[in-house]
């Protein structure tokens, strides 16, 4: 499995994650990474993608690819999704990705 944290820190405040989480949706719910995510999500299961909100404005998004390829194909995707909330976000950072062996 490979895993990657994204830390965003969007414009604005927010109460709390729900709140922050349909904001973001609100400009990536149909975006090539999301659907593609999603469509992995469907198949191995939600758990491996998932959100972690820290008040007021940051969030790290964990996603877990349970193969290397699917995760190397989530890369121009994931590139691509960051320039679409680059007008939203102060700053959009992804880590070196890591491998778990179960």
């Amino acid at each position: 499995m490979i895993i990657t944290n994204s830390v965003i820190k969007l414009k604005g405040k927010f109460k709390n994650k729900n709140e922050i989480k349909n904001y973001l949706y609100s400009f990536i719910q149909n975006h090539p990474f999301r659907k593609y995510n999603q469509k992995i999500a469907d198949e191995y299961g939600e758990h491996l993608f998932s959100m972690t909100f820290i008040p007021n404005n940051i969030i790290v998004l964990t996603q877990r690819y349970p193969t290397e390829k699917l995760y190397l194909n989530s890369l121009n995707l994931r590139d691509s999704i960051i320039k679409e909330v680059e007008p939203i976000s102060d700053y959009f950072r992804t880590s070196e990705p890591f491998e778990f062996k179960e």
